[in-house]
């Protein structure tokens, strides 16, 4: 995806970096390459705002609901089966 127009950092890099930028996991000196290219990006603004929607709606979904305590047990159960088969 590109908009048209030449950017110091192209779309194409841009969009691959959306998740680690939104994440804030990203390094510093691509931090402000790519908010410098959303500053006078629009449509790649507008992606990276509504993944950062996507992020939050989703987050505040999952923050209600807890795996019942069995599941929790099954999972662990079944970490430290494969854990001690592998040493």
């Amino acid at each position: 995806m590109s908009c048209g127009n030449h950017h110091a950092t192209p779309c194409t890099e841009v969009l691959s970096l959306v998740y680690v930028y939104i994440d804030d996991e990203i390094d510093s000196v691509q931090h402000v390459e790519v908010t410098t290219h959303l500053e006078e990006c629009g449509p790649c603004a507008e992606i990276v705002r509504v993944q950062r929607v996507i992020k939050a709606r989703v987050k505040s979904s999952c923050e209600r609901n807890e795996a019942p305590q069995s599941l929790r047990t099954s999972i662990v159960t079944s970490i430290r089966a494969t854990y001690y088969r592998s040493e």
